[in-house]
C-alpha cells in the first residue's frame, strides 16, 4: 500500500523533504560514524531541475550531520515508467515519427481524407514526417490516460468518427509492425503489454516528491509494485481530502479552495517593458534582504525571458534562465533555416540571405578574391538584386551588368561549402547527420573541428585521440558555439537509427527534416552564485528561494488552458477536455497556495498585454479567494497604478572598462560638420535642398544613398530608367526622325527588348518582365506621339546630351566650365538631358525631359501657397534654360522650349507637354537658385521640420525614436 506523507506548505518542499529522508534514513551507529544510505531509493521529481537542486540540499544536510551519503537515485515522474518494467530496444521519438511517416505514405490517399483533407505529395518528406509527429502525440496522449486504441473505437459516436477511428486502429497495427520488423517497441505499448502482464515490479523504495498530476497509466503501473511507494505532499494534515493516495490532485477538492492573498502580493503593469521595469524595481527591493542566489524569477510564458533578460542587462544584473536556449532562437537556428531555404530554392535571394549570416559572410570575405579586406561584395551584391532582380543561381546573369561576376563568384563559394549536401545521391539520414556535422564544423573553423570532435568523444572516447577529446570550456564559449556543441550532440544521436526505419533522402530533403528538430534543441548554461535564476512557472513549486517574483500572473498562461485534440471522439474529448483543465486548474492553485505560503517574500506582476502585445486579462487564480476580496484584487490590478522607483545601474565588474548604458536615451543623427559642404550641384540637387537641407546633405555632401535588395519589382525610378533606355537607344537609331508610326513602333520595341536582355535577361523576376510588357505597352503610345512630332518637321538633336563643370572636354580641349559665379566665388553645375530637338524652318529649339507620369511641368515645379501666390519647388527646367549657351544651341531663350515628354500610363497623357512659365517666374527662379547655392556653401542643412512626403531618411529622421542630444530626460 503506498504511503502518503504530508510536510505541510508553510516551507519549502524540498527543504521538508531532506528533512524527512534525513529523519528516516539516517542511522546513528553508536560504534561508528553516522550512515546515510539512500542507494536504494528512487526520488521522483516533476522536472530535472528539483532534481539538480536536491542534490546540492543532500549534500547541505549531509554536511551539516557530518556524513557522506549515498545518493538516491533521482529521476523525473517521465522516467518512472521505464523503471518498473523490462524495456527491450524503445524506439527513440525520431525513429517512432519515422515509423508512423511510413506508414501514412503508403496509406491510399482517400483512405487518409479521414486524417488530412489533402495528403503531401509523395516526395514531401518533411511533410509526412510532421503528420507522422502529429500521430505520435496522439498516442501519447491516449496512452497517457491509460486508454488503446480499441478503447477509443468504442466510445465513437457517428459514422465519421467511427470510420476515422477504425483507419487510426489499422494503422496502428501497421505502425508496430514497422516498428516490430526494425526490432524496436513502442515505449507507450511497452507500458500497456507491462500492465496487462502485470509484469510492473522494483526492488527499490520509490519517494515521490510533489508528483501532483501523474498519469493514470503511471498510476496503474504503481499500482502493481509491490515495494513500498511513498508520496511526499506540500500540504498540511488537514488537506489531506484534496489528494489521492499517491499524493495526486483530487481536482474537484481544489475548485473551491481560497488562496491567502495580500495586498502586497499583487504589482499592476502594462506591456511587456513595464512589466520588465516593474520586475528589476522588485529586484532592487529584494537586494536590500537577500543575497543573488536567494532571489528567484518567475515566468509564466516564455516569450518573457528576452525582456527580462535584456531590462536586467542594461543594468548590469546578471540572470541565468533554466529554461535554456533553444537552438531555434539562435544564430545556428537561423543558419540552418537560411540553408535548408537556399538548397531548395537556390535563388539569388535565398543566397543573398543566407550570405547575411554573420558566419556566412566571414567565411565567404576569406574566400572571395581581393574582397577579404572589405566587404563591398555585399553591397554589389544588393546592387544586382536591386537592379536586375535576377532568380535562380543556376542561370546566367547579364553580361551588361557590372555586379554579375563578383555574384558568381560569392555562389561557387557557396557551393564548394554546401557541395556535401547538393549531392544528388540519396542517403539514410544517419548518413547526413555526419554530412551536416562537417558542413557546420566547416564553416567555424578551427573552433567548430573543434566542437565536433570533442562531441564525438563524448560518444565514444576511443574513436579520437587524448588530445582531441578535450572540450572547450563550456564558460568560454559564446552562445553560437554553445548552440553548434548541442547540435552536434544531436547529431551524433541521429547515427544510431534504425537502419530499417532510416529510408534515404536527398540532401535538401534531409537538412529540412534535420533542421525541424534542431530547431527545439535546448541547452542550459552552468549557472554561478552571482546570477538570479529565472524559472517556468512549474518549476516554481519546488524551487527553495526565499525571494521570489514572477511575470505574468495573466490568462492564457496560468492555467493555461488545453484544448481537446480535433481528432478524439467527442464524448471522449469532452471528458478529457474538461478533466485536464480542472486538474491544470488544481494544479496552479495548489503551486500558488506553497508559493504564497512558504516564501519570505513573494511579488505577481499582473500585466496588461503579453510579449507580442495581446491583451492578457488577469489570472483565473485571482478569483481563488472570497466574493469580496477577488473583487477587490482585480479591481487593484486594473485601475491603481504601482508607485516607480529610480534604477541605477548596478556597477559592472569592470567598471574602467565599460560605460554604463542609459536605457531610456537614443540619439538623434549628428549635426553636419562645419564646414563641409559641396562643390558641384547637379541639376536634381536643388529640388532635394528645397525639401529638407539636412536630407540633401545626407545624400549629396555624405553619399548616403538608400539600397534595399528586397523589392521584386522596377520602383518607379527604375522603371523610368528601361524608358529612358529605349527612347536614348532610339535617338541614336537610324529611325529617329522616322514618320510612319509602325516604323518608329519596331525601333522603339526592339530598343526596349535590346535593352532589358542586356541589364536583367531572361533570368529575372516574372513582375519584372510584366514591367517590361507594360513599358512596351506605353512606348507604342510613344510611337504615334514621336512619328506626328517628326511629321510636323522636328528633328532628335540629341540624347542625354550634358553639361558639367570641368575644364577640358573628353578629348581634352579646353572647354568653358558650366557653373554660377556667384559672390565671386564660383559653383559648378552638371546636367543631362533626356532629348534636344530642332526645328530647321522655324529655327525653334526643345529641351525635353523623358518622365512617365502625365503631369504637366508647371504641377512639378510650382507648389500653390494658401494665399493664392506660388512657390519654386523643383528648378530643374528654370536651370536648363541657363544651360543653353552651354549646349551650343545659337538662339535666345524665347525661342528654346523647355518641357516634358510624358510617356504616362494613360494613352490619353502620352504627349509632349510645354512650360508655361512667365518671365517673372523665371527671374524668381533664377533668386532662389542663387538663394540655395549661397546656403550649400554656407553649410546651412537644417531639417525640415516638417519632413517630406517620400523619405528614404525615414529610418534616420524618426522623431518618435530619437530625441535632441541636448534633452535631458530622467529615468523613473
Amino acid at each position: 500500500m503506498p504511503q502518503t506523507i504530508f510536510l505541510g506548505w508553510n516551507r519549502p518542499l524540498l527543504a521538508s523533504t531532506a528533512a524527512w529522508l534525513k529523519e528516516h534514513w539516517l542511522k546513528d551507529n553508536s560504534k561508528s560514524k553516522p550512515t546515510w544510505d539512500l542507494s536504494q531509493v528512487d526520488l521522483v521529481f516533476p522536472s530535472r531541475r528539483a532534481i539538480d537542486r536536491m542534490r546540492e540540499r543532500l549534500q547541505e544536510e549531509a554536511v551539516s550531520a557530518g556524513v557522506r551519503p549515498q545518493l538516491p537515485r533521482m529521476v523525473t515522474v517521465g522516467d518512472l515508467p521505464s523503471r518498473l518494467y523490462e524495456s527491450r530496444d524503445t524506439a527513440l521519438d525520431f525513429e517512432q515519427t519515422l515509423a508512423w511517416a511510413r506508414v501514412l505514405s503508403s496509406t491510399a490517399p482517400e483512405d487518409l481524407s479521414a486524417l488530412v483533407a489533402t495528403p503531401p505529395a509523395s516526395d514531401a518528406a518533411d511533410a509526412w514526417l510532421e503528420l507522422g509527429g502529429t500521430m505520435r502525440r496522439l498516442h501519447n496522449s491516449i496512452a497517457a490516460e491509460g486508454l488503446t486504441y480499441t478503447d477509443v473505437l468504442g466510445l465513437c459516436d457517428g459514422k465519421t468518427e467511427t470510420r476515422r477511428w477504425q483507419l487510426f486502429l489499422r494503422l496502428m497495427q501497421q505502425y508496430q509492425a514497422e516498428l516490430q520488423s526494425a526490432g524496436k517497441t513502442d515505449p507507450n505499448e511497452a507500458e500497456l503489454e507491462a500492465i496487462r502482464q502485470r509484469a510492473c515490479r522494483t526492488n527499490r523504495s520509490i519517494v515521490l516528491v510533489g508528483t501532483t498530476d501523474m498519469s493514470k497509466l503511471l498510476v496503474r503501473m504503481l499500482n502493481q509494485v509491490q515495494s513500498s511507494v511513498t508520496a511526499l505532499v506540500a500540504a498540511p494534515e488537514s488537506e489531506a481530502h484534496r489528494f489521492d493516495r499517491y499524493g495526486n490532485l483530487v481536482s474537484a477538492q481544489w475548485q473551491s479552495h481560497h488562496l491567502p492573498y495580500e495586498p502586497t502580493h499583487l504589482i499592476p503593469a502594462g506591456e511587456i517593458s513595464d512589466q520588465t521595469a516593474a520586475i528589476v524595481e522588485t529586484l532592487a527591493e529584494f537586494g536590500q534582504s537577500y543575497r543573488t542566489d536567494q532571489i528567484t524569477i518567475g515566468v509564466t510564458d516564455e516569450s518573457q525571458v528576452d525582456p527580462i533578460e535584456n531590462r536586467c542587462q542594461l543594468l548590469n544584473v546578471e540572470t541565468h534562465r533554466h529554461l535554456g536556449h533553444r537552438v531555434g532562437q539562435t544564430a545556428i537556428g537561423r543558419l540552418m533555416h537560411l540553408v535548408v531555404t537556399y538548397l531548395q530554392r537556390r535563388t539569388w535571394r535565398s543566397l543573398a540571405a543566407l550570405v547575411r549570416h554573420a558566419d556566412v559572410t566571414a567565411f565567404v570575405s576569406n574566400r572571395l578574391s581581393n574582397e577579404s579586406t572589405s566587404l563591398r561584395w555585399l553591397r554589389q551584391l544588393d546592387q544586382l538584386l536591386s537592379s536586375a532582380f535576377p532568380r535562380s543561381v543556376d542561370e546566367p546573369l547579364p553580361e551588361k551588368v557590372p555586379q554579375s561576376r563578383i555574384a558568381t563568384e560569392i555562389r561557387d563559394v557557396l557551393d564548394q561549402w554546401l557541395q556535401p549536401l547538393l549531392a544528388s545521391d540519396p542517403k539514410p539520414i544517419r548518413d547526413w547527420s555526419v554530412v551536416v556535422q562537417g558542413v557546420l564544423a566547416t564553416l567555424h573553423g578551427d573552433v567548430g573541428q573543434q566542437l565536433l570532435l570533442s562531441s564525438q568523444a563524448e560518444d565514444d572516447s576511443e574513436s579520437v585521440s587524448d588530445d582531441a577529446t578535450t572540450s572547450p570550456d563550456p564558460q568560454s564559449l559564446s552562445r553560437t558555439h554553445r548552440a553548434l556543441q548541442a547540435v552536434f550532440r544531436l547529431l551524433n544521436r541521429f547515427a544510431d537509427l534504425s537502419p530499417s526505419l532510416d529510408e534515404p533522402v536527398e540532401g535538401s530533403v534531409a537538412m529540412e527534416m534535420l533542421a525541424s528538430r534542431i530547431r527545439e534543441v535546448r541547452w542550459v548554461d552552468e549557472r554561478m552564485k552571482s546570477q538570479v535564476e529565472i524559472l517556468g512557472w512549474l518549476d516554481l513549486a519546488l524551487d527553495d528561494s526565499p525571494a521570489l517574483v514572477v511575470c505574468g500572473l495573466n490568462h492564457p498562461f496560468v492555467p493555461e488552458a488545453q484544448s481537446g485534440d480535433p481528432f478524439l471522439p467527442k464524448k471522449l474529448r469532452s471528458t478529457l477536455h474538461q478533466s485536464a483543465n480542472q486538474r491544470r486548474y488544481a494544479r496552479d492553485v495548489h503551486a500558488m497556495q506553497q508559493l504564497l505560503s512558504s516564501r519570505e517574500s513573494v511579488r505577481f506582476i499582473v500585466g496588461a498585454h503579453s510579449a507580442d502585445g495581446s491583451p492578457t486579462p488577469p489570472s483565473r487564480l485571482l478569483s481563488a479567494a472570497s466574493p469580496e476580496d477577488s473583487a477587490r484584487l482585480v479591481c487593484d490590478v486594473l485601475t491603481q497604478p504601482r508607485p516607480k522607483i529610480r534604477i541605477e545601474p548596478a556597477q559592472p565588474k569592470s567598471a574602467s572598462a565599460q560605460t554604463p548604458v542609459d536605457i531610456e536615451r537614443f540619439y538623434s543623427p549628428p549635426p553636419p560638420e562645419p564646414g563641409r559642404t559641396i562643390q558641384t550641384l547637379s541639376v536634381t540637387a536643388f529640388s532635394a535642398y528645397l525639401a529638407c537641407p539636412y536630407r540633401f546633405y545626407l545624400r549629396h555632401v555624405l553619399k548616403l544613398r538608400p539600397l534595399d535588395d528586397s523589392p521584386l519589382e522596377l520602383a518607379a525610378n527604375q522603371f523610368g530608367d528601361l524608358v529612358h533606355g529605349a527612347l536614348e537607344n532610339f535617338g541614336e537609331s537610324d529611325f529617329a526622325n522616322e514618320t510612319d508610326p509602325k516604323h518608329v513602333e519596331e525601333a522603339l520595341l526592339a530598343e526596349l527588348h535590346q535593352f532589358a536582355a542586356m541589364y536583367f535577361g531572361d533570368n529575372t523576376s516574372t513582375t519584372v518582365k510584366l514591367q517590361v510588357r507594360q513599358a512596351q505597352r506605353r512606348l507604342k503610345t510613344v510611337a504615334l506621339r514621336q512619328a506626328e512630332r517628326a511629321a510636323a518637321g522636328w528633328k532628335i538633336h540629341a540624347v542625354e546630351a550634358s553639361v558639367d563643370e570641368k575644364k577640358v572636354d573628353e578629348k581634352g580641349n579646353p572647354k568653358k566650365p558650366t557653373g554660377i559665379l556667384l559672390d565671386g566665388e564660383f559653383t559648378g553645375l552638371r546636367g543631362r538631358f533626356d532629348r534636344i530637338d530642332h526645328h530647321p524652318e522655324t529655327g525653334r529649339w526643345a529641351i525635353l525631359d523623358y518622365k512617365t507620369h502625365g503631369y504637366h511641368p508647371e504641377k512639378k515645379h510650382l507648389k500653390k501657397q494658401p494665399d493664392g501666390s506660388t512657390q519654386w519647388v523643383d528648378l530643374q527646367l528654370p536651370l536648363y534654360r541657363r544651360f543653353i549657351p552651354d549646349l551650343g544651341i545659337d538662339a535666345s531663350p524665347d525661342q528654346v522650349d523647355l518641357g516634358y515628354f510624358n510617356v504616362a500610363e494613360k494613352d490619353t497623357e502620352t504627349q509632349i507637354n510645354l512650360a508655361e512659365f512667365s518671365d517673372s517666374q523665371f527671374a524668381a527662379a533664377d533668386e532662389l537658385i542663387h538663394h540655395c547655392v549661397r546656403e550649400i556653401r554656407a553649410c546651412h542643412f537644417e531639417p525640415n521640420p516638417e519632413g517630406v512626403e517620400f523619405d528614404d531618411y525615414e529610418m534616420m529622421m524618426n522623431q518618435r525614436v530619437f530625441v535632441p542630444m541636448d534633452e535631458e530626460e530622467s529615468f523613473e
